[in-house]
């Protein structure tokens, strides 16, 4: 409190040298935590194997646990309208950004394809944006689609949010380790 009530000199105005301390401080703090390698002109490859190989197995266990804990979690008794309902809203997550990119991708490639947009580029790598793009689109279905056959509507969100964290996660990771791709 100090530091601050010393800032301001008797009219009340802010004295210069402590915000360019402070902005100094700030932005050393900032660059030396938030670095970013950024390269130019070039294009991402697989130089193990692409994710689509890899795409089956991760589809089974996300499946397989999101279903699992909307039913037990979420409480939700009919296990095959969740099986159902899950899948739809996984395979609709999953194939916006493809959309979206195939969509943008018409002037410079020609025609919409969703397996170029899939292999052209690191935008299937699993990060926090794919993770928000996962909850934003899956929450709402999932939820709106089962919410009048559960006990209790929090444990449904919740079980939702903590399914599609940990199997995002868990995809994430095994992305990491079975494929390598470079610039």
């Amino acid at each position: 409190m100090i530091f601050f009530r010393n800032m301001y000199n008797g009219r009340g105005e802010k004295l210069m040298k402590y915000r360019i301390f402070i902005v100094v401080i700030l932005s050393g703090i900032f660059l030396a935590f938030f670095q970013s390698v950024s390269y130019a002109n070039s294009s991402w490859h697989w130089i193990t194997s692409s994710p689509l190989k890899v795409l089956p197995f991760a589809i089974v266990i996300t499946l397989l646990i999101e279903t699992i804990a909307v039913v037990k979690l979420g409480k939700v008794a009919n296990s095959k309208k969740v099986f159902l309902i899950v899948s739809l809203a996984n395979l609709l997550s999953f194939l916006a950004p493809y959309f979206e990119r195939a969509y943008r991708f018409i002037p410079t490639s020609g025609g919409f394809s969703i397996l170029a947009a899939f292999n052209k580029g690191p935008y299937y790598i699993v990060l926090v944006g794919y993770l928000l793009l996962t909850i934003i689109v899956e929450l709402p279905i999932v939820y709106f689609l089962l919410r009048k056959n559960t006990k209790n509507r929090i444990n449904l969100i919740v079980s939702i949010l903590m399914s599609n964290i940990i199997t995002t996660i868990l995809v994430a990771v095994c992305e990491r380790i079975i494929c390598v791709g470079q610039w």
